[in-house]
């Protein structure tokens, strides 16, 4: 028999007495003689095939089990105590895989109490199951397995929380706690993945709140580039850091605000001072940091309309100096640009009106005495006449127009003044005056003609013909007109 394990007690008034008497029939001795031989396989060969309980070193020694007796146990009780004694290996078994995973889980830091009572109770369950008491042994083993299960299942509930607890302080950058935390979430699981990771994080966080310390400094003092670099390396030391991140997030979109500023305001500076390039250039490079912003899309629209205001300005000053200077036809092309551009100008409409006119007669004008010569015509004469006319219906004619009208007069007066005009030639020629006379051959002669064009032939036998065309003013010629045929043929 394994003198570890206790020998089995009877209950009390189990045993049957030995049957002494010679007088019993043949059959009592036969069931007494059976009955011997279950009471002996029970008390010496059961005890054998079943495993030891769990035996902690720290218990109590173990005390020698007192030899069982002859005494016979009923078929019933030895099922009962097997039973037992089963159960309370089960129990073990189970209590020993539980405690092993609580040792492995350093159930020490976090449920010592709970476990050395637990421990007590197994080994009180080891005392009774000794004495043979295996239905006390089962109960004891039962409480101690309950309490181990409770203590695992806390042991879970603190994991969790442990894990809560440590990502809440890596989040919130409470060192003490994350560390607190994570060292226990390291004691219960310490081969979970995620535990690891924020074992992992909790190492890196003295780097990410130096960072960011250092960012909050820099940020306070608008300094968003620092900040910047502060805060990214925070991110990197732990790029799960949603603080970290928020504040890099935040911090470069407040740079790029200031840049966007930046070219916004130096857009508007430009235009203030009327210089439409440079604004533009820095409204579009505001256009490149925020693409499609509307406040780019207005700013644009505002050069715009001021380059228009300011050309419509200029235009108007321009013109009134040209109107000033008397150049009707540079003004009223002003206008006209002015209009075209847009049509809504009434101001500009209400100067068109006698812009065009007197553009109209100082292109009349200017066209009459461009060519004083043809008003010898009829035709033209009439119709610089009707010039004439309309120019001094002008009220307050300007310098320009009044030395016109003085030109204008001069012209036609000369254009019907006749001017005398000598001719000379050989006596042999024959010489006429297109359009004017035959005026036959002669030495010399003399005509009477009004400022003009004229031509002037002459032909003889046997020579080659001439042909002179010269141009009457009003100031007469310098010379006579020499005609002769000279040249024979």
């Amino acid at each position: 028999m394994n003198s570890n394990v206790p020998n089995h007690t009877t209950a009390a008034d189990d045993r049957q007495p030995a049957n002494k008497s010679g007088h019993k029939s043949g059959m009592q001795k036969i069931t007494v003689a059976v009955l011997l031989l279950l009471a002996t396989a029970v008390i010496f060969v059961l005890p054998n095939l079943v495993s030891e309980p769990w035996i902690d070193g720290s218990g109590p020694s173990q005390q020698p089990v007192a030899k069982p007796d002859s005494t016979l146990v009923s078929p019933s009780t030895a099922a009962q105590k097997t039973k037992y004694r089963q159960d309370a290996q089960t129990l073990l078994a189970e209590i020993i895989q539980r405690r092993d995973r609580l040792n492995l889980r350093r159930v020490e830091l976090w449920g010592e109490f709970e476990y050395h009572q637990a421990q007590k109770t197994v080994e009180q369950g080891d005392q009774e199951y000794s004495y043979g008491d295996y239905g006390k042994s089962v109960a004891s083993y039962q409480r101690a397995l309950d309490g181990l299960r409770e203590l695992e299942a806390r042991g879970e509930q603190l994991l969790e929380k442990a894990i809560i607890d440590t990502g809440e302080a890596i989040s919130n950058s409470v060192l003490s706690t994350a560390l607190s935390a994570s060292q226990l979430a390291s004691a219960i699981a310490p081969d979970n993945k995620t535990v690891l990771h924020l074992v992992q994080r909790t190492a890196t966080l003295p780097t990410v709140i130096d960072a960011m310390q250092r960012g909050n400094q820099q940020l306070a003092l608008q300094r968003y580039d620092q900040a910047a670099i502060a805060f990214r390396e925070a991110t990197l030391a732990d790029p799960e850091h949603q603080k970290a991140a928020a504040a890099l997030t935040s911090t470069e979109q407040q740079i790029t605000e200031q840049r966007f500023l930046g070219h916004m305001s130096d857009g508007f500076k430009a235009l203030d001072k009327d210089n439409f390039e440079l604004a533009i250039a820095a409204f579009n490079r505001a256009a490149t940091v925020y693409a499609d912003n509307p406040a780019v899309e207005q700013a644009l629209a505002q050069v715009e309309t001021r380059r228009s205001q300011l050309w419509v300005s200029n235009s108007i000053a321009q013109a009134a100096e040209f109107e000033q200077q008397e150049r009707w036809q540079k003004a009223l092309e002003i206008y006209q640009q002015l209009l075209a551009t847009d049509a809504t100008l009434t101001d500009i409409k209400v100067k068109l009106i006698p812009v065009s006119v007197r553009a109209d007669l100082d292109t009349r004008i200017t066209k009459v005495l461009s060519d004083p010569l043809a008003l010898s015509a009829i035709s033209h004469y009439r119709h610089g006449q009707k010039v004439l006319q309309d120019a001094t219906g002008i009220a307050n004619p300007g310098p320009l127009l009044s030395q016109q009208i003085t030109q204008l007069n001069h012209a036609l007066k000369a254009s019907q003044t006749p001017i005398e005009v000598t001719l000379v030639s050989d006596s042999n020629t024959d010489v006429t005056l297109f359009k004017v006379a035959r005026l036959g051959s002669f030495d010399k002669t003399a005509v009477s003609l009004k400022p003009g064009r004229y031509i002037v032939a002459g032909s003889r036998m046997g020579y080659r013909d001439v042909r002179i065309e010269f141009t009457l003013t009003d100031q007469g010629l310098d010379e006579p007109i020499a005609v002769s045929c000279t040249e024979l043929i």
